[in-house]
């Protein structure tokens, strides 16, 4: 899902001690909204500091893998220079080596498919998230995050390189028979018909395997850039039929004679997982991407809860009529909450622009009993018992996301939730990036013996608090709240890129026993804004209106709008360095304000405001607040959005009551 973040203009920052308003502690406690980063090209070489590989022996034995890659993008127009396909089958040895066999097709090369064989590294951590060397591009890293969808499953995107792309891999069994293939599947694809952005199509259609062979008529859905201006279109295919080959199938398609006006056409190379569940493949000779998942029935919002890894490769053909498109890519994580609203990051990548991450929020939606779900951009299409999602573009936009349910999580003892390092304003998920300074919540179990907050300035860091303390990358962090199953601290200052360290490594010790430690991506801020409700007490709690008040310190409410023109105060986590610099778990200086170093940018209602101030809120340790003009054009006597931008990132989860 994609959102065009403005450009970020520099801060205007008060010269004066700007009188600010004071949050009670416990509010930062328990909060809720996101976001964040990971910057920098890598490789698996540089992973010099502490990556962690400790769930390598999770990827052991065959998959397939399916892997589209576009480089050499026109910076003006988005044209493709080169496209890329592969297709075959690749061996984890558990230890951390790959080794591929199969096919590759080159644009370069006359686009007809040769035979490929490659090895690489990979790690896995053990939330999931891995990182491979590139397949294609052996200079280039996919990120991406490793499912529990029957037996694992993964999907990721090189978002730190020179590429766009999309992989895919499935467990499958050693030997396949048509009988493997049996059942109903909801399938998506998006297909860069000849390696060229201009002619992309995607669409979506249901499949019904009989066990011998046969698809019988299938009705695809889906739009072609190249075609009446990216309207609806519709095809009935008869007599679709496959076939066992190779440990794989064949997918054969009535051939049209005029592919250009195809949404669907041809043989397609696919394989089945080993549990039946999932489906991916494309053409040999082609660029396209198709992904099916085991069909449900009787699906309610309830099946769509957890974490999911996701990616995709995109296309905005709006400008088409112009010679442009507008290729983008990312992985990254949804948050579904099971109650018809999802917290979602992307690490997102456009053709003209450096890689940031992405936090949103999506409310409302209620899946019907199939599955399905349109939110008038997108068609939703979930799988048996939520074990993952499709994402398939409409119109203009064309786009495949696919979602794979993580795996979940317990332990004994100390133990921190690998899935459940969320910065404490936003709840962004787990492949989010954490910023020094921000506040972070942990949660699992066994983690503290008793409850306790903080109730002094500093925070206490090497001391502990309720016998706990905390380290990241081996730094003591400062710590206000701490229970069993939840703690919140302050990231030391220290962490992340500003010392090199692309890594934060989260470690709880209760009482002189230690947990697991948990790995998660750095940057320089990731911001999160705090909001007035957590949803009545559940958990995690659900995005709500921003913590946000007027000049007098009122809160902003219903009934005490935001008023154009008027300065208002937002309360934010995770802007990242200042100047002063302030000690860990310390409060600033109530005289020489702490202003942050990146550039802050504010948004209400997709209109940019003025920022008056952006730094340390005097009296408080960790507190960021941000002052601001809200600008003429927002909708009035409505809750719209309240976006943060920075240099690295852009959150879009708060709201904001107009007048």
């Amino acid at each position: 899902m994609k959102v065009l973040c403005p450009e970020v203009t520099p801060k205007n920052v008060v010269a004066s001690t700007t009188s600010m308003a004071k949050l009670l502690p416990p509010y930062i406690m328990r909060s809720a909204t996101l976001t964040a980063l990971f910057c920098g090209t890598i490789g698996i070489s540089a992973f010099a500091q502490n990556v962690d590989s400790s769930a390598n022996a999770s990827l052991n034995g065959a998959y397939a893998v399916r892997h589209v890659l576009v480089s050499g993008l026109d910076q003006n127009t988005s044209a493709i220079g080169e496209a890329r396909s592969l297709i075959g089958i690749m061996t984890f040895n558990g230890n951390g080596n790959y080794t591929f066999t199969g096919q590759l097709c080159d644009t370069a090369s006359g686009s007809t498919a040769q035979a490929y064989s490659t090895s690489g590294q990979y790690t896995v951590g053990a939330n999931g998230i891995f990182l491979l060397q590139n397949p294609i591009d052996n200079t280039d890293t996919i990120l991406g995050g490793v499912s529990a969808a029957g037996p694992t499953a993964l999907v990721g995107s090189s978002t730190e390189g020179v590429n766009d792309d999309f992989f895919i891999a499935i467990p499958v069994s050693s030997s396949v028979s048509n009988g493997s293939l049996n059942g109903t599947y909801q399938t998506g694809f998006e297909d860069f018909l000849q390696g060229n952005a201009s002619q992309v199509r995607d669409g979506y259609y249901t499949l019904t395997a009989n066990g011998s062979g046969s698809f019988g008529t299938i009705n695809v859905t889906g739009a072609m850039a190249n075609q009446n201006n990216s309207a609806s279109a519709t095809q009935s295919l008869t007599g679709v039929t496959y076939a066992a080959a190779s440990g794989g199938f064949t997918f054969n398609f009535p051939t049209s004679s005029a592919p250009l006006t195809a949404l669907v056409s041809g043989t397609k190379s696919m394989y089945v997982s080993s549990d039946g569940n999932l489906i991916i493949g494309g053409s040999l000779n082609g660029f396209d991407m198709i992904v099916g998942i085991k069909a449900g029935t009787g699906l309610t919002n309830t099946q769509y809860q957890g974490t999911y890894y996701t990616a995709a490769i995109e296309n905005d053909a709006s400008d088409l009529s112009d010679g442009n498109n507008d290729i983008d890519s990312f992985y990254g994580s949804n948050l579904a909450l099971g109650q018809g609203s999802t917290i979602f990051h992307e690490r997102l990548v456009y053709f003209n622009t450096a890689a940031f991450d992405l936090t949103e929020d999506e409310e409302g939606y209620t899946f019907a009993s199939d599955g399905t779900y349109f939110d008038g951009i997108y068609q939703n299409l979930l799988g048996v018992n939520g074990l993952g999602f499709l994402q398939i573009g409409t119109g203009t936009t064309y786009s495949l996301t696919v979602g794979l349910q993580a795996k979940q999580y317990s332990g004994t003892g100390v133990f921190i939730d690998p899935l459940k390092v969320w910065n404490a304003a936003s709840y962004a998920p787990i492949t989010n990036s954490v910023a020094p300074g921000e506040f972070i919540s942990l949660f699992g179990s066994g983690l503290a013996s008793t409850t306790a907050s903080a109730t002094a300035l500093p925070l206490p860091t090497s001391a502990g608090l309720g016998g706990v303390t905390v380290t990241v990358n081996g730094r003591f962090a400062p710590l206000s709240y701490v229970s069993p199953t939840q703690i919140n601290l302050l990231v030391p200052y220290a962490t992340g890129l500003i010392n090199n360290e692309n890594y934060a490594t989260f470690q709880v010790i209760n009482n002189n026993v230690a947990s697991n430690e948990v790995t998660v991506f750095t940057n320089y801020s990731a911001p999160g804004v705090f909001a007035l409700t957590s949803n009545g007490g559940t958990f995690p709690p659900a995005v709500g209106p921003a913590a946000v008040l007027h000049a007098d310190y009122s809160l902003v409410t219903p009934t005490n709008p935001a008023v154009v023109g008027e300065t208002l105060q937002v309360y934010v986590t995770g802007l990242g360095s200042v100047t002063p610099t302030v000690a860990d778990g310390a409060a600033p200086s109530n005289t020489t304000l702490s202003t942050v170093d990146d550039d802050v940018a504010v948004f209400v209602d997709g209109q940019q405001a003025t920022v008056a101030f952006a730094g340390l809120a005097p009296g408080f340790a960790g507190l960021y607040q941000v002052n601001f003009v809200v600008p003429s054009g927002v909708t009035p006597s409505s809750l719209v959005y309240l976006d943060i931008s920075t240099d690295e990132a852009y959150t879009s989860e708060s709201k904001l009551y107009t007048k």
